[in-house]
């Protein structure tokens, strides 16, 4: 599931559907901290938070918070949930 800036997409389908979609020609993350700790006391599924500013298509930045939700899979991780919000 994909949360960006308060409204939920579901699936693959949808996600894909919502970052086509949006109006951006160039986008630029400067990241300013990330954060992470186990979820889980059984599982190896990881939360990440990230915050930094948003550059889009040369504009002046916009701070922005996005929280990952990892979930293992053999040797690497996929994503099972993702939040983003623009905190302007």
């Amino acid at each position: 599931m994909l949360t960006f800036t308060g409204t939920q997409h579901q699936g693959a389908q949808a996600i894909v559907e919502k970052l086509v979609g949006l109006p951006f020609g160039q986008v630029r993350h400067k990241i300013s901290d990330i954060d992470a700790q186990p979820a889980s006391a059984q599982g190896g599924d990881v939360i990440v938070l990230v915050t930094g500013e948003l550059c889009v298509d040369g504009d002046n930045p916009l701070p922005y918070a996005q929280v990952f939700h990892l979930i293992p899979d053999g040797s690497s991780y996929y994503v099972f949930n993702d939040i983003f919000r623009l905190n302007a």
